[in-house]
């Protein structure tokens, strides 16, 4: 642009008279922001015994996925799953059991989550199995095994899977 030649377009700026609609806006937003519960049809369908749903409520409740972290909740719904046989519950659970989050630390239960999961020969699974084994003692290793192998999968009244 040469010196001579002036800009005559507008800058691209919001009238002074919608900042205090805009900062009430932005106050509104920031005020609601907060965790919202998950959809209702993933509660609705974990509710009704669907094992995949639980699973999947359960890791966002864990992880505060959208939601307000909650490691009971979270405890709660994994087990309902693992129960059923989810694969991803059944880690979970093998989590929080070792941790002791949303539950009683437990490395028995740990361990046989993990030995059950394994059994579907998933890698991670097997990484926990042989870890705990390797760390709890032979008693314990024993309890767990027997656990495991006197589990079995059972669907809730009306689930799908």
């Amino acid at each position: 642009m040469s010196p001579h030649v002036q800009d005559h377009r507008q800058p691209s700026t919001l009238p002074a008279a919608w900042l205090p609609r805009l900062i009430a806006l932005l106050a509104l937003v920031l005020a609601t922001a907060v965790p919202a519960s998950p959809p209702e049809a993933l509660r609705e369908a974990a509710a009704g015994g669907d094992a995949d749903a639980q699973a999947r409520l359960g890791e966002r409740l864990y992880r505060g996925d959208g939601v307000a972290r909650d490691p009971a909740a979270a405890f709660t719904w994994l087990r309902r799953a693992a129960e059923q046989g989810s694969l991803t519950a059944q880690r979970g659970l093998v989590v929080l059991y070792y941790n002791g989050e949303g539950t009683s630390q437990n490395l028995v239960e740990a361990l046989k989550w993990a030995l059950i999961a394994a059994g579907q020969d998933d890698p991670e699974a097997t990484s926990h199995r042989d870890y705990l084994r390797a760390r709890l003692a032979p008693f314990q290793v024993r309890e767990a095994e027997q656990l495991a192998a006197a589990w079995r999968p059972h669907s809730e009244a009306g689930a799908t899977r």
